[in-house]
């Protein structure tokens, strides 16, 4: 074999010694879009897009699963290795995982249908007369135990979101949780509009979208992801993806 063929044998090396010494995670996500979801068998999404070009700043390679919310929750917090976006950010699980953000999100509220005007609380107190559809695993529904509503008494467990929506709509439960990014998508899903619903109560105490990293990803890895992600805050590539999925949303 001649000298260069040496040579390329010799990158061929390098490149593959380099793959293999390179950081990895596995990342789950759940359906929620604008935020993630699949398209063409690839997980994409507003902020699949910003943990994805935070991954590649950052030389980490990163593969994308898109799981079931409470499948993906408890697999991050057994497995090492593992993160989970969007995962709200607050004191009830602040302890459960290290984290990277905020990636993008809006506030929180709970929705009546503007049919039914006599579904009024002014308070977390009184919304316990009523019933909320919950995600089982999602900040919502701890959040909500956390303030004492109860499971067959004004919770009611499902899922997945677009569950809880359908529900909703139909009437069988009185409010829903959602953000007012997500929910004009959910709702044109079954046809209904932002102005078929109205804002009852503010949540957006429950937190903000973070990249949740199971407790044992080196310290390493969790500020270079960070560092990344501040550099697409830094550099304006957050707001060009906002506004690209913002007028996807519009169109």
């Amino acid at each position: 074999m001649n000298v260069f063929g040496w040579l390329g044998l010799g990158a061929l090396f390098s490149a593959s010694v380099i793959a293999n010494t390179q950081p990895s995670l596995k990342i789950y996500t759940e359906h929620f879009p604008p935020y993630s979801y699949l398209q063409s068998n690839s997980v994409t999404g507003l902020n699949s897009d910003l943990v994805k070009l935070s991954c590649e700043k950052a030389q980490i390679r990163c593969d994308f699963l898109l799981y079931p919310w409470l499948r993906a929750y408890e697999t991050v917090q057994r497995e090492p290795a593992t993160a989970l976006y969007s995962t709200s950010r607050n004191q009830l699980r602040e302890p459960l995982f290290k984290w990277v953000g905020p990636l993008a999100f809006s506030q929180s509220n709970l929705y009546r249908l503007k049919t039914r005007p006599d579904i009024n609380p002014k308070n977390l107190e009184e919304a316990k007369r009523y019933v909320v559809a919950v995600v089982r695993g999602d900040v919502h529904e701890l959040y909500l135990r956390n303030e004492g509503f109860e499971h067959g008494v004004n919770l009611l467990a499902l899922s997945t979101k677009l569950d809880a929506v359908a529900l909703f709509l139909q009437g069988k439960v009185d409010f829903l949780i959602a953000s007012e990014l997500v929910l004009p998508i959910w709702l044109a899903q079954y046809r209904y509009k932002v102005e078929d619903v109205e804002r009852v109560l503010d949540l957006s105490e429950v937190g903000i979208n973070y990249l949740a990293l199971n407790l044992n990803v080196p310290d390493e890895i969790v500020n270079k992801l960070q560092l990344a992600l501040n550099e697409l805050h830094a550099n304006g590539e957050y707001q060009r993806l906002l506004e690209n999925y913002l007028h996807k949303r519009l169109n």
